[in-house]
């Protein structure tokens, strides 16, 4: 009976010396901590405003957070190899105002429409992707100049006016109804995030990707095509972009040549706040997920506390300034 007692007192003992192992680990992962700060924040601005904590109010910040989240998922793949898009907000744009035109102009059927964006968004990519690698150009500078040459495609095609009085269709409510009462938007930001996950975290291509985000030249000798990786991110991104432009139209039915102005930023910023190294080589799709999120907390929280609209440009400016900080410390310990 004293044998049997004893040893039901060390399987108790490694159980919880197990699970202390486990709270340790979990600790130092960096998702960790962005999803500690994810819940003081509502924390926050739920003692400050009586109305953060609802299902309606809730389910609004998923359906906003989901239009930049869904991008953060491709701008994390991309920085996580070293190069930056500052034209996915222009892409947004452009593609939206593609699937509109073709709509309303041309006569088609709008999910045929929706396909051709997606090729039209492969094309950008690699238009992104082959002037990066093959001119030796940084991706910052190469993405800004095609963001304003994106922007004004979309302003030249739509002449400047919005495009809507599109026919009835179920595109509508695949992309942007409710499913009982979760925001079609949400649904496919989460289903964006899980193909993401799998890209970036589960697959030899995700390999490739830390390998040339990492370290470059280490990786070419181990026989990776890093011109490739990079190129195949840019067109992810462009993809993303596209996905949240279609979500954008199926919620609203109508499309504008000047959405998506700032969305560049907004997106860069989801992606380092949710912990990617803004030097590549590190990020994960949780990470771009939460970062999104905090994103879309402040901003929902910030309304909802009656901040002016310079003031919460202001802030979260602050939150991106911090994570900045944050994520360049972090680089140099992993350095060190």
């Amino acid at each position: 009976m004293s044998n049997s007692t004893s040893e039901q007192s060390l399987d108790a003992k490694d159980t919880s010396q197990e699970q202390v192992s486990r709270l340790k680990q979990l600790a130092t992962k960096p998702e960790f901590g962005i999803f500690i700060a994810l819940l003081l924040l509502s924390a926050f601005f739920g003692i400050m405003t009586g109305r953060f904590f609802t299902v309606r109010n809730f389910f609004g910040v998923l359906r906003q957070t989901s239009t930049i989240g869904i991008m953060a998922i491709g701008m994390t793949i991309l920085i996580t190899s070293q190069e930056f898009d500052l034209s996915v907000g222009s892409i947004y744009a452009l593609n939206a105002v593609i699937a509109g035109l073709l709509v309303r102009d041309f006569g088609i059927n709008i999910w045929i429409a929706a396909l051709i964006c997606l090729g039209v968004a492969v094309v950008i990519g690699i238009i992104n992707g082959l002037i990066t690698v093959k001119f030796g150009i940084p991706s910052f500078i190469v993405t800004l100049g095609t963001m304003m040459l994106f922007r004004g495609f979309a302003l030249v095609l739509s002449d400047g006016w919005p495009i809507s009085g599109l026919p009835e269709s179920s595109f509508y409510r695949v992309f942007g109804g409710r499913v009982w009462i979760i925001p079609m938007q949400a649904v496919w930001f989460v289903i964006i995030a899980i193909i993401g996950y799998i890209i970036l975290q589960k697959s030899k291509f995700g390999y490739k990707v830390y390998a040339t985000g990492g370290n470059r030249e280490a990786a070419e000798l181990s026989g990776i095509d890093t011109d490739r990786v990079k190129i195949i991110g840019f067109i992810l991104t462009a993809g993303a972009a596209t996905i949240s432009a279609l979500t954008s139209l199926g919620y609203l039915g109508s499309i504008s040549p000047t959405q998506g102005e700032g969305f560049e930023l907004m997106v860069i910023a989801a992606s380092v706040v949710g912990g990617t190294n803004l030097f590549g080589g590190a990020g994960t799709i949780l990470g771009a997920f939460l970062g999104a999120s905090i994103i879309g907390v402040v901003r929902n929280g910030l309304v909802l506390m009656g901040t002016g609209a310079y003031w919460q440009r202001a802030m979260i400016g602050l939150v991106i300034v911090i994570a900045v900080i944050v994520n360049v410390q972090i680089a140099k310990q992993r350095e060190a």
